[in-house]
């Protein structure tokens, strides 16, 4: 949030910003926030799982667990044409 207010207090409009999380008030800044959208409820039960089967002797490899994330795009994520290459 506070890349969203620096950027709005110094009217910079040519930046490109995507956020982590789904937060209630992407949608209602101007531009609405893009982000990634993640499920923190898969992401604890993924972790859960990993920590309790440990904790119940499994004695495997380290694994990757992947959890879908979605992109959100509401327009904050694209930098006009026009201000490419410029500061």
């Amino acid at each position: 949030m506070g890349t969203v207010l620096a950027l709005a207090a110094a009217r910079r409009r040519d930046v490109a910003l995507v956020g982590f999380d789904d937060l209630p008030l992407a949608e209602v800044l101007d531009p609405p926030l893009t982000v990634v959208a993640q499920d923190p409820a898969a992401i604890g039960a993924a972790a859960a799982e990993l920590v309790l089967s440990r904790l119940d002797g499994d004695r495997s490899r380290a694994r990757r667990t992947l959890v879908p994330t979605r992109l959100v795009v509401r327009g904050s994520g694209e930098v006009p044409p026009s201000s490419y290459g410029t500061i």
